[in-house]
């Protein structure tokens, strides 16, 4: 009974040093082999929304001085890529605890085919390309959530929740 068990624990540990192999070297093979969802969680996200868009984070890096000297023209940036239907949503981001102004972040999405003309759009904004700011680009896809607008014709106002 005794060397049994140490056949299967020597076999449960040589399992163990072969998962554990493979989870170190994981990152190279999710790179080749991507994993897909189970196809109940894949027919299930089907349902979803899926908006494919592109997320910046963008963050300072001059001085003030040089964000205050680019913020015409970043927000004029922003409402030329809101006119041509380019941006999605956009605005300022704080950590807990910091001061209203200046903001130190902000969050931009816009829409993209594809990761390289997303970045081109995200290079055009004078901050980015003054150095003013960095960003970090990712791909998001938008599955749930809810926006809730409101227009009143009597007044002609418009209300977004």
């Amino acid at each position: 009974m005794k060397s049994q068990s140490k056949l299967k624990f020597r076999a449960a540990l040589a399992g163990a040093v072969f998962v554990a192999s493979a989870c170190a070297s994981s990152q190279s093979i999710a790179q080749e082999a991507p994993m897909s969802p189970p196809p109940e969680l894949a027919e299930r996200a089907s349902k979803f929304l899926n908006m494919e868009l592109y997320v910046y984070e963008t963050v300072v890096a001059g001085s003030p001085e040089q964000v205050m000297a680019n913020m015409d023209g970043h927000l004029d940036y922003q409402v030329q890529l809101e006119k041509e239907g380019i941006m999605f949503a956009a605005g300022p981001l704080w950590e807990e605890g910091a001061p209203a102004f200046p903001p130190k972040a902000g969050l931009i999405i816009v829409r993209a085919s594809s990761f390289e003309e997303a970045k081109a759009i995200a290079d055009g904004d004078p901050m980015h390309s003054s150095g003013a700011r960095t960003y970090t680009l990712k791909r998001w896809s938008m599955n749930e959530g809810t926006l809730d607008v409101t227009i009143k014709f009597s007044d002609q106002s418009v209300v977004v929740e």
